[in-house]
């Protein structure tokens, strides 16, 4: 049968939480329209036998991959060389779908060729147990758009991104591996080529937070920020790269690169005290007026913090850090 969906699982080291995720995308009505890819990368745990036992059970629809530790990226990197399916949709191990739209999601793939769906996702914060779902299009009816046309008010993030595969395949889209963050570079890379956008407005993908030791966690950001710094600039970059009448497409990661100055320069003051993280924090300032001014005064206007950093020259760092 053809494969309409690959979803790629990034599972290192989810042997508490791998069950789930397979049991949220397995509904009879839709499997054998999937290709489901679970990338164990270089993990200790049990991780891929427990794929296996699925395997068994689905074995045109499972498929345990094995491979030496690279990261977050070099899954994504993997699991596109192997895609099959029409559309691509990237899933971490510890998330999962929400199964009673899966199906109709998978039935509205057949039939649409965009180049991007974009979905709302559901946050479930594991500390407190509360929900809310973000639909980042509510102001637009579901249907297919030139993405030059779309009013982009928020950032788009990867839970609710799914791409045309052949379009990752045919223009080499390669994320960066040994890294953290490199989520939002999945959303981006592809942004030049984008030509068309579907906008649904059910959720798929449902997004565990709250939990200590993820990367976006104060205890992740101290061991991993200068991974985030690597990937901001690779969204610069990127940035650079779109031309002037791109309007759209320049919003679009404008948004992001906005709120992820507001992220970077806050992840200095988590850092301990000292003259170290404050020199970064000026010299990730100067160089992002250098060569990216436009990204600064559009961050100074969406954040009051990083507007007072900038006009204080760094120096309500020594304050900052210690109220966060």
């Amino acid at each position: 049968m053809e494969k309409i969906l690959t979803i790629s699982i990034a599972a290192y080291n989810v042997s508490g939480y791998i069950r789930n995720t397979l049991d949220s995308i397995i509904s009879e009505g839709c499997i054998d329209a999937l290709q489901i890819l679970v990338v164990d990368d270089g993990g200790k745990d049990d991780t891929l036998q427990i794929v296996k036992e699925y395997e068994e059970k689905y074995p045109n629809s499972i498929f345990g991959v094995h491979k030496e530790n690279g990261g977050y990226g070099s899954v994504i990197n993997t699991s596109i060389r192997l895609a099959k399916g029409k559309y691509f949709k990237q899933l971490d191990g510890d998330d999962w779908f929400e199964t009673e739209n899966l199906c109709e999601f998978v039935d509205l793939l057949r039939k649409v060729d965009a180049d991007y769906i974009l979905t709302p996702m559901r946050m479930v914060n594991e500390s407190d147990g509360s929900e809310v779902v973000k639909d980042y299009f509510e102001h637009m009816s579901e249907g297919k758009y030139p993405f030059d046309e779309v009013d982009f008010r928020h950032i788009c993030p990867m839970h609710c991104s799914c791409f045309r595969t052949v379009l990752l395949q045919e223009h080499n889209i390669t994320i960066t591996e040994h890294c953290f963050y490199t989520d939002v570079e999945l959303v981006n890379r592809p942004l030049p080529y984008l030509r068309s956008l579907y906008i649904w407005h059910k959720p798929i993908y449902v997004y565990r937070v709250g939990l200590e030791g993820q990367s976006v966690s104060k205890t992740g950001i101290r061991k991993h920020y200068k991974e985030h710094e690597t990937v901001f600039w690779n969204l610069v970059e990127i940035y650079h790269g779109l031309e002037e009448q791109q309007t759209a497409k320049r919003q679009f990661l404008l948004r992001r690169l906005v709120k992820e100055t507001a992220a970077q320069m806050k992840y200095y003051c988590y850092l301990d005290r000292g003259k170290g993280p404050y020199a970064e924090l000026k010299g990730f300032t100067q160089r992002l007026k250098q060569e990216a001014p436009e990204v600064l005064i559009a961050a100074m206007d969406y954040s009051r913090f990083v507007k007072v950093m900038v006009k204080t020259g760094c120096r309500a760092y020594h304050i900052a850090g210690l109220l966060m």
